[in-house]
């Protein structure tokens, strides 16, 4: 019977130390698990504070954009602007070029006219009685 309780005495040290050893175990293990914890808890924070970024990123994009789109729709209704004005420009221009050309086809003709009247005009004094003779070339 000593003998058995020598074995239980060992048996009952060594479930003891089993014992403490799972302690220690169990003890390793919550400190994981709070590290673990502590880890998620950071990530996510960063997670939300990302998401948080994320979305003022995305109003901030969709200002941008509207702003283009303004911007665009200011700068496509200059351009017609300035097209239209382009073409009335043209228009003007070419309405001018053409009654300049008209001018001066109407000074060229007067000019004609000017010299073909002047050279009647000499014809017809130097046929008048007490007309002293011209001398060619010379106009009034």
């Amino acid at each position: 019977m000593l003998q058995d309780l020598d074995q239980l005495t060992t048996r009952i040290g060594q479930l003891v130390q089993r014992t403490r050893q799972m302690h220690a175990e169990r003890d390793a293990l919550r400190a994981r698990l709070d590290e673990a914890e502590r880890a998620a808890r950071t990530l996510r924070e960063q997670c939300a504070e990302r998401d948080a970024a994320l979305l003022t990123l995305q109003a901030q994009l969709k200002d941008q954009d509207g702003e283009v789109a303004t911007r665009l729709a200011e700068s496509q209704r200059a351009e017609v602007a300035l097209r239209e004005q382009l073409e009335f420009q043209y228009t003007a221009h070419q309405s001018l070029e053409s009654r300049l050309l008209a001018r001066d086809a109407d000074v060229e003709q007067l000019r004609q006219a000017a010299g073909s009247a002047q050279t009647r005009i000499d014809a017809v004094l130097a046929r008048l009685p007490g007309a002293a003779p011209a001398a060619e070339g010379e106009h009034i």
